[in-house]
C-alpha cells in the first residue's frame, strides 16, 4: 500500500517489499524468527532506520497529530464527532516495561549458591547490596532484553555510572566478568527457556548476530558496536569508570 507510493526524486522506491505467497495459518503458532520471515520481507534503507531512530523524539509526536487530526476528518465526514482528547491518547505509544525481575533473580540464585560480583568494580554483592543495571541506560534506549542486565553494586549504579554509556575501556574490562555472567545466569541456567531466550533477544536487538555467530565472543562484539551507535546518534554522555578491579562469579 503506501510503500508502493514513497519514492526518490528519481522515481525510485525507497522501500522493497518482498511478500511471500498466502499460506493457509496452522492450527498451532509459534511467533519467532521462522513465522515472522514467512511473510515476507521490507527493506529500508540503513540510512533512513537511523535516521527515524536519532529523530524519533520528534517524528512521533508529529505522527500522532497528524494520525489525530485524520481521524477527525474522517468522522467529520461520516457526520460524527470524536473527542480529540480520546483520539490522541489512543495514539500514545505505550512505553516498554522497565522488567528486571528474570535477571534479579538470577543474580539472587547465584548469591544464595556461591559467589556474585559487581561487573564494573569487582565489589563482592549480597541481597543487600545488590542492583542490576542496564548497560545501556534505559533513559536512551529502553532494552530490557537479559544481555543488558548487568549485576552491579548499588553504590556504583546508582552513583558513579548512573544515566551514562559505559566508555569503551571500562566496557572491555568488564568483558570477562559480563561474559561469565551471561553463561552462569542465562545460557546454563536450569529453567531450559533462559538460553533461548537470550541469543533470540541478542539477535533481535544487536547488529550482526545469526544462528551461527551467536556465541558470547560475538555477542560482546556486537554489544560494542552497539555501544559506538549509541554514543553516535544519541550523543549520550559516557562513564569512564572509577578504577576499581573486575571481579569474577564463582
Amino acid at each position: 500500500m503506501p510503500v508502493h507510493f514513497m519514492t526518490y526524486p528519481s522515481g525510485d522506491s525507497i522501500l522493497k517489499a518482498h511478500p511471500n505467497p498466502r499460506v493457509s495459518a496452522p492450527s498451532d503458532i509459534r511467533i519467532d524468527a521462522s513465522y515472522l520471515s514467512s511473510f515476507g520481507e521490507l527493506l529500508i534503507p540503513r540510512d533512513i532506520w537511523r535516521a527515524l531512530g536519532r529523530f524519533n523524539v520528534w517524528i512521533e509526536p508529529a505522527l500522532t497529530a497528524e494520525w489525530t487530526r485524520l481521524m477527525m476528518v474522517y468522522a467529520k465526514s461520516q457526520e460524527r464527532t470524536l473527542n480529540k482528547t480520546i483520539v490522541t491518547n489512543a495514539m500514545t505509544w505505550l512505553d516498554p516495561d522497565r522488567d528486571v525481575r528474570i535477571a534479579k533473580e538470577r543474580a539472587k540464585d547465584l548469591i544464595a549458591n556461591g559467589t556474585l560480583n559487581c561487573v564494573w568494580s569487582g565489589r563482592r554483592l549480597n541481597h543487600r547490596n545488590l542492583d542490576v543495571d542496564h548497560c545501556f541506560p534505559w533513559s536512551a534506549w529502553p532494552c530490557s532484553d537479559l544481555w543488558n542486565l548487568l549485576p552491579s553494586h548499588r553504590h556504583v549504579n546508582q552513583n558513579q555510572k548512573r544515566n551514562r554509556l559505559p566508555g569503551s575501556e571500562v566496557l572491555n574490562a568488564a568483558r570477562e566478568c559480563i561474559q561469565l555472567w551471561w553463561d552462569a545466569a542465562y545460557r546454563n541456567a536450569d529453567n531450559p527457556l533462559l538460553p533461548n531466550r537470550f541469543i533470540i533477544e541478542a539477535k533481535a536487538s544487536l547488529p550482526g548476530l545469526t544462528d551461527e555467530s551467536a556465541n558470547p565472543d560475538k555477542i560482546f562484539e556486537a554489544v560494542r558496536m552497539q555501544r559506538l551507535r549509541l554514543k553516535h546518534d544519541q550523543q549520550i554522555p559516557e562513564w569512564v569508570g572509577s578504577g576499581g578491579s573486575f571481579g569474577k562469579i564463582s
